[in-house]
């Protein structure tokens, strides 16, 4: 069982890299010259970066409590569905959605405080 504990830990990096790359993309896409589709594709994964260090980092001293840090993940990861979608990556939007529910579900069912 601890084998598939630390495989749902490194899901969860994954999707986090996922929600900053998936930002990222979805800035580019919403700009409408060069700069602003670098800037926005910089700016959207940095402010989602600072939110995440703020309010779900394990060291940060603002941290969530569960389970409203949970619902802070849970919402993020709604957050990179949207973004995929918008961007019309439909099948990254619906398993980025699915395996999020579930990732953050046992997640919070193993206690597990990543």
């Amino acid at each position: 069982m601890n084998f598939i504990k630390q495989i749902n830990l490194l899901v969860s990096f994954l999707l986090e890299m996922g929600l900053i790359i998936l930002a990222g993309l979805w800035g580019f896409q919403q700009g409408e010259s060069s700069l602003t589709k670098y800037v926005l594709a910089i700016a959207v994964p940095a402010v989602i970066i600072l939110l995440w260090g703020v309010w779900a980092a394990p060291k940060s001293k603002r941290r969530l409590k569960n389970p409203v840090r949970t619902i802070f993940k849970l919402a993020m990861m709604a957050l990179a569905v949207y973004f995929a979608y918008s961007s019309r990556h439909l099948g990254w939007a619906l398993s980025f959605a699915i395996i999020s529910i579930l990732n953050v579900s046992l997640a919070y069912l193993w206690k597990q405080d990543y």
